[in-house]
């Protein structure tokens, strides 16, 4: 998955005048995006502080949220280009997606749908989008929601880069939920989403590595 992806896997932080607290997590929809439109850039881009762990870091975006993350797998290219583009079972190694399903496909382009469930504290809301994917096979999983239903903006990115000692993973999201929410609020939920959807996602490369599976 290109991935949530993804796999991958969703926040219109500036002018959101609703309660604190008052939204929703779009939690790691395990997801992909076309380029263009192409997400703006982070000043700073993320690379893993320790080989166990992934690192996340937040750009500026005009509107919405805008997140950046990676992490290095000990694992082989063409295996973490399966478990990204193992669309239809995102949802048996990422834990805030519910259902993953494969609709439609046409050699490098996919719709996927995705339903997932977001928390944060005490708030929780079930959010659904149907992704446009466009694969670079081996490299590049680029996403974007055509659904519009929970989100005016979702797109980004999945990018792997084979090495000596494993592989690099890149992921990169921009979301913007129509769900208002305060820009604090809408950074700290984001950056917790990634982090875990980034861990998981690295996890089952190294559990595939181990089991052969």
């Amino acid at each position: 998955m290109t991935p949530k992806l993804h796999l991958g896997t969703h926040l219109r932080c500036g002018r959101y005048r609703g309660r604190a607290g008052a939204g929703f997590s779009a939690r790691a929809l395990l997801v992909l995006v076309l380029r263009a439109p192409a997400p703006a850039r982070a000043s700073t881009q993320a690379h893993p502080a320790r080989a166990d762990e992934a690192a996340v870091v937040m750009g500026e975006a005009r509107q919405g949220c805008f997140v950046q993350g990676s992490f290095h797998a000990a694992v082989a290219d063409t295996l973490a280009w399966n478990v990204l583009a193992d669309y239809d079972h995102i949802s048996q190694f990422v834990s805030s997606v519910r259902s993953s399903r494969v609709e439609h496909r046409d050699h490098d382009e996919i719709l996927l749908r995705q339903d997932a469930v977001g928390g944060f504290f005490l708030f929780h809301r079930r959010v659904q989008v149907l992704l446009k994917i466009h694969e670079k096979h081996g490299s590049r999983i680029s996403f974007r929601d055509v659904l519009g239903k929970d989100f005016h903006e979702y797109v980004g990115e999945w990018h792997i880069t084979a090495g000596s000692t494993g592989t690099l993973v890149n992921y990169e999201l921009k979301a913007e939920p129509k769900t208002p929410m305060p820009r604090s609020f809408c950074r700290g939920m984001l950056k917790r989403v990634a982090q875990d959807l980034l861990e998981q996602v690295r996890t089952e490369m190294l559990r595939r590595a181990q089991t052969g599976s």
